[in-house]
């Protein structure tokens, strides 16, 4: 789903340096959004990869592994430099681990793996809250804090909750196996599915705070905030892939539609690329803020040239130099693509296949 994944990357944008919410406060929500939409989208890249590997033992395993560890690395790096910037990469890198074991489950026992995600999404968050407001517990203080520390790790505070991220992600899984067997569906169909999940969306972040019902913020991890952003997150994926599909998608020529994918096939490279151009702006001007109009239009027209131009000048180059290909979606996409064929190569049959399965799927990833 790369139109998805570069709505992310513009999303990611504003949500960082955007000096205004715009008219009528709407892009407040990028920051409801972000976060969510790249956990939904693991999930999503998790099972389109489980599915197209032609393999599911150790060696997939270890391939994924690999992968993320060194998004958690890029992470910790990222998270040195000066950028006003809250890193998301280690958590998206926890997430890419504990989909691992996820994939693998059948549908149903999916379902159920997303009824306890979302119970956790809501339940943790609540009872650390609880716990440091005097909560009569009879319990050592090294046990409290113990607890509490636990708490806040896994999803109790912070402005990144691995258990809302987890019920993002898992949502992610049962959606695309859904518009795998809804291939032929008319495009409309999705458009009425994300409309549905923007409305649930707007129920529970925006209607309690118009009608002064109770206050939504972003990150507070309140059960309207969890339940929200996950369903906002879901329905960004069903537009894009309904815009697609549609007959203005369809219109496109195919070296168009490709380019328009190109940012999304290089999200990760985007991320650090975002990151090192508001270090070198906070270095060079460390009492200005970064967040700007024209900062916004910049990394938006930078991150978008770049990935075009980048698969621009390599899918020429693997004309000549077939080994190139693996570098297409980007530097820092290539660059694990090796690391992980150096620790895991795959075997002949499976790098074919995989190959054929990406090409047929290239419209849904």
């Amino acid at each position: 789903m790369d139109w998805a994944r570069g709505a992310a990357y513009v999303l990611m944008v504003v949500a960082h340096v955007a000096p205004g919410d715009g008219p009528a406060r709407i892009l407040l929500v990028s920051e409801f959004l972000t976060a969510p939409l790249f956990a939904l989208l693991i999930g999503v890249g998790a099972q389109l990869s489980w599915s197209a590997s032609g393999q599911h033992g150790w060696r997939y395993v270890l391939r994924e592994a690999v992968r993320a560890a060194l998004v958690i690395g890029l992470g910790l790096l990222l998270a040195q430099s000066a950028a006003s910037v809250l890193i998301v990469l280690v958590h998206l890198g926890m997430l890419m681990l504990l989909c691992l074991p996820l994939v693998r489950l059948r549908t149903r026992a999916l379902m159920v793996a997303g009824g306890f995600s979302l119970v956790l999404a809501v339940a943790v968050p609540g009872i650390y809250r609880m716990l440091p407001s005097g909560l009569d517990l009879d319990w050592s203080p090294p046990a409290h804090h113990a607890l509490t520390t636990v708490l806040g790790l896994v999803g109790g505070a912070g402005a990144y909750r691995l258990t809302g991220l987890l019920l993002c992600a898992v949502l992610g899984m049962l959606a695309v196996r859904a518009l795998q067997k809804a291939a032929e569906a008319p495009w409309w169909q999705g458009t009425v599915a994300s409309i549905g999940a923007f409305a649930v969306m707007l129920a529970l972040l925006v209607a309690p705070n118009l009608l002064g019902l109770y206050e939504v913020h972003a990150y507070d991890g309140t059960p309207s905030e969890q339940i929200g952003v996950a369903s906002g997150a879901l329905g960004v994926l069903l537009m894009m892939w309904a815009l697609e599909r549609s007959p203005l998608g369809r219109a496109l020529p195919a070296r168009v539609a490709q380019l328009l994918a190109a940012p999304g096939q290089a999200a990760l490279t985007l991320y650090a690329l975002q990151i090192l151009v508001l270090h070198v702006y906070q270095v060079n001007h460390p009492l200005v803020r970064d967040d700007r109009w024209w900062m916004l239009a910049l990394l938006v027209v930078l991150g978008v040239g770049f990935a075009m131009v980048w698969q621009t000048v390599f899918i020429a180059l693997a004309r000549r130099a077939p080994r190139a290909r693996r570098w297409i979606r980007g530097p820092l996409e290539g660059l694990i693509r090796e690391v992980q064929d150096v620790l895991a190569p795959r075997r002949l049959r499976d790098a074919v296949s995989d190959r054929t399965a990406r090409r047929a799927g290239s419209g849904t990833r």
